[in-house]
């Protein structure tokens, strides 16, 4: 099989590897899709030395693809199934590992880290960790489920974004364009802000009600103006900048909620006597429990949504050098490989 090596210093290459076999309660899960990820950028951008002590170890971790071979001990996933792999694995039996929530295991290893990723033909995945989808949630939509997708929704659970709530989305890469067509098709009237204009119009086609560039305007003025002088109910923080936070905070009506995800500097922006006194309910958000990865596909099929709008770049895994060169600039939508 294919899969991506990355070098260091901002090189990778395209590699052939043995195909790997399932083990006892495995399967291997042939790509069909599966998109490059900001995080993926972090390694990219590592050190040739670091890069030598990772090895070939391949990166990705939004696998979505066809079950093409069982391991043994397999119950409930056949080949030909269509499936989202949830991008952690974890032990199996401590507390978190039974709630769902993998990526908080002790042992804990992730796609794309000490777990040879996504970037490849094929991926070797836990039989629970494979998250089947209808025919109607596309290849595309199940990578998103494994990341942006997944964590977008998981925060507008936390939100519990209702019809008519005011939603700001502060940060519209590809985490922050799923949470607004998220909050659209939960009911939210949504008003997305970033300093891209290539991005403020990925937005509106996911359906934002609204968008500010806050390189030129004011965002916390255009927010207020959005929202008749009252402020937003509710708020997502995707961009991992300390003005996206602090103007989420400055944008929240009394009583207002937000959820952070975007991970980038780590200034203080809070101020105690500001939430006190508006009463506001601050969280963090870290990917998505596995239980919630089905209850997103089953959203996605029946309220037919899809996350598309938000792919500017499709690629080849042939083409890997390239793709990760583009997305490194910083000036796309959602780039993905594709498998036909």
């Amino acid at each position: 099989m294919r899969g991506v090596v990355l070098l260091g210093d901002r090189e990778c290459c395209v590699k052939d590897f043995p195909d790997p076999i399932p083990g006892p309660g495995q399967v291997r899960v042939k790509m069909m899709a599966t998109g490059i990820c900001g995080s993926d950028l972090h390694l990219y951008r590592i050190t040739k030395e670091q890069a030598k002590s990772r090895g070939d170890r391949i990166p990705g971790h939004e696998p979505c693809g066809i079950v093409d071979m069982l391991g043994q001990e397999v119950i409930k996933v056949k080949e030909g199934d269509r499936v989202s792999v949830y991008h952690y694995l974890g032990c199996g039996h401590c507390e978190f590992c039974a709630a769902g929530n993998l990526m908080w295991c002790r042992e804990a290893r992730g796609y794309g880290g000490p777990v040879d990723g996504s970037h490849a033909d094929y991926v070797i995945a836990d039989e629970r960790n494979c998250v089947l989808m209808p025919d109607s949630v596309s290849f595309i939509d199940g990578a998103f489920v494994a990341c942006p997708g997944g964590t977008a929704f998981s925060s507008m659970r936390k939100l519990d974004v209702r019809a008519g709530n005011y939603v700001a989305v502060f940060g519209l890469g590809p985490v922050g364009l799923s949470g607004v067509r998220l909050a659209k098709a939960m009911g939210g009237k949504v008003i997305g802000i970033d300093i891209l204009d290539l991005r403020l119009g990925l937005a509106e086609s996911m359906g934002a009600d609204a968008v500010v560039n806050s390189q030129n305007e004011d965002a916390v003025g255009a927010i207020r103006k959005f929202t008749n002088g009252k402020g937003v109910s509710l708020a997502f923080e995707a961009s991992g900048s300390t003005k996206g936070r602090t103007d989420i905070i400055h944008s929240l009506c009394r009583g207002g909620k937000a959820v952070f995800v975007g991970v980038g500097s780590n200034e203080n922006v809070i101020n105690p006597s500001q939430i006190i006194g508006s009463q506001l309910t601050l969280m963090g958000s870290f990917v998505l429990p596995l239980w919630l990865a089905w209850d997103l596909v089953s959203f996605l099929d029946n309220q037919k949504v899809s996350f598309e709008n938000a792919v500017t770049h499709r690629f080849s895994i042939n083409d890997a050098v390239e793709a990760y060169k583009i997305f490194d600039e910083g000036k796309t939508g959602k780039a993905v490989f594709e498998w036909k």
